[in-house]
């Protein structure tokens, strides 16, 4: 072939048809896809050793610390100790006894008791002839000193002793109104005027029940009785 030829021969050449312009999006967007996962990849896989690393010296602190804490080994209960108490030796050990100490007492001699004796009891009168002038001189004798007006509203009662002579040795309140309205009565003054008891003790006498009542009678009668 001449130069002719193919110099009027047409040369093909690439031409960018619609093919062309098609293809050169999708291969970019393909690079950025593989760019992307690359990127998520690498952070994946650095989170992955990071946390790896992490629970590595976690794990090594953890083992220190226990290789550090020191074991504490528990001591084996002790059984108590009885304490024994040696004698001493410059005192001889005690024993108990079980006998009674009985006190030294010193014997002592009695003395003398001195002997108490008891008053003779006073003789009474029994005669009825004397008896009845002795209850009328005790009649006289009261009657003739009563002189205040009663204000008891009950009935005075007494025990009077009369001696031989008609003397009047002593009296007893036989009930509370005899006791409380003794004033109204002549009986302590006529029984001051009497002999005193020592004397009067050793004679006979008659014994009377003497009645006082708010009306102003006067009754006496012969003791019956001790």
């Amino acid at each position: 072939m001449s130069s002719q030829e193919l110099a009027s021969k047409p040369t093909n050449s690439v031409s960018s048809g619609p093919g062309t312009e098609e293809q050169t999006p999708q291969a970019s967007n393909s690079l950025a896809l593989q760019l992307i996962c690359g990127v998520c990849v690498l952070g994946f896989s650095g989170y992955m050793l990071s946390s790896w690393h992490q629970s590595l010296v976690q794990h090594s602190l953890a083992q220190q610390a226990q290789a550090e804490t020191p074991v504490v080994e528990e001591a084996p209960a002790m059984a108590p100790v009885k304490a024994q108490v040696q004698p001493s030796a410059t005192q001889p050990p005690m024993t108990a006894t079980t006998a009674a100490i009985a006190p030294e007492v010193a014997p002592t001699v009695p003395g003398a008791v001195p002997m108490v004796t008891e008053p003779a009891p006073t003789p009474g009168i029994t005669d009825p002839a004397t008896v009845t002038t002795l209850g009328q001189k005790l009649y006289e004798q009261i009657d003739g000193s009563w002189n205040s007006y009663p204000t008891f509203t009950s009935n005075l009662v007494y025990q009077v002793q009369v001696q031989q002579d008609g003397a009047i040795a002593g009296y007893n309140s036989l009930n509370k109104p005899a006791q409380d309205h003794l004033g109204e009565t002549p009986l302590a003054q006529l029984t001051s005027n009497s002999p005193t008891v020592a004397e009067s003790s050793t004679q006979p006498q008659a014994k009377f029940l003497v009645l006082l009542m708010p009306s102003g009678t006067l009754e006496i009668s012969p003791w019956v009785g001790k």
